[in-house]
């Protein structure tokens, strides 16, 4: 089981589990984008937990943590 630092939904705990990535400060840390399509393909409980996603307007990658908001990049954001 991992530690997620705070209380998550039983079904995200579920969903977060089957992933093969790392969960951290409430995000799956993947190494590589993912566009708001593929996240709700993948899991759509698991939609706002990817951290490197893929801008929806000019489909640029980018941190969630850094920059942007939900699945818009810090620039189309504005």
């Amino acid at each position: 089981m991992r530690d997620y630092g705070f209380e998550l939904e039983p079904a995200v705990v579920s969903a977060v589990n089957q992933t093969e990535y790392e969960f951290h400060n409430g995000l799956l840390q993947n190494p590589e984008s993912i566009s708001m399509a593929d996240a709700k393909q993948y899991d759509s409980l698991l939609i706002l937990r990817w951290r490197n996603r893929e801008c929806v307007q000019c489909n640029q990658p980018f941190d969630i943590t850094v920059e942007g908001l939900l699945y818009k990049c810090g620039v189309c954001a504005k």
